[in-house]
């Protein structure tokens, strides 16, 4: 009986580990599909800014930084969330990394052997 225990136990245990990997591949999916969905965002953000600055200089022949920011702004705005994105997908993943050059390490580490930045915990 204590083996039938025994194995239920490690049937169990590996059940769980299991659905807790599941639950993390799937979180990852989903946000890299967030993180592609914003990539996407900004190739259009840049058609058209390409596009209103063709046309723009067509017609008045000068251009300011005012008359551009709201697909600067927008692009910025994407690009910081793709980064946060990215932050919660090693996470999530339980990998470390240097905030200074996004190496990423596997093992834990204080220091980043590339630039010797500390890495927070």
């Amino acid at each position: 009986m204590i083996l039938i225990d025994k194995l239920s136990e490690a049937v169990y245990q590996s059940m769980h580990q299991i659905g807790k990997k599941t639950s993390e591949i799937l979180e990852v999916n989903k946000l890299n599909l967030s993180v592609n969905k914003r990539k996407r965002e900004i190739e259009e953000l840049y058609e058209e800014l390409g596009a209103y600055v063709y046309q723009y200089l067509r017609q008045y022949e000068r251009l300011t930084r005012e008359d551009v920011d709201q697909y600067v702004n927008k692009i910025a705005y994407l690009q910081k969330d793709i980064e946060s994105l990215e932050k919660l997908i090693l996470s999530v993943q339980n990998i470390q990394h240097c905030a200074n050059c996004k190496v990423e390490f596997d093992e834990e580490i204080s220091y980043c052997p590339l630039c010797g930045r500390y890495i927070k915990k």
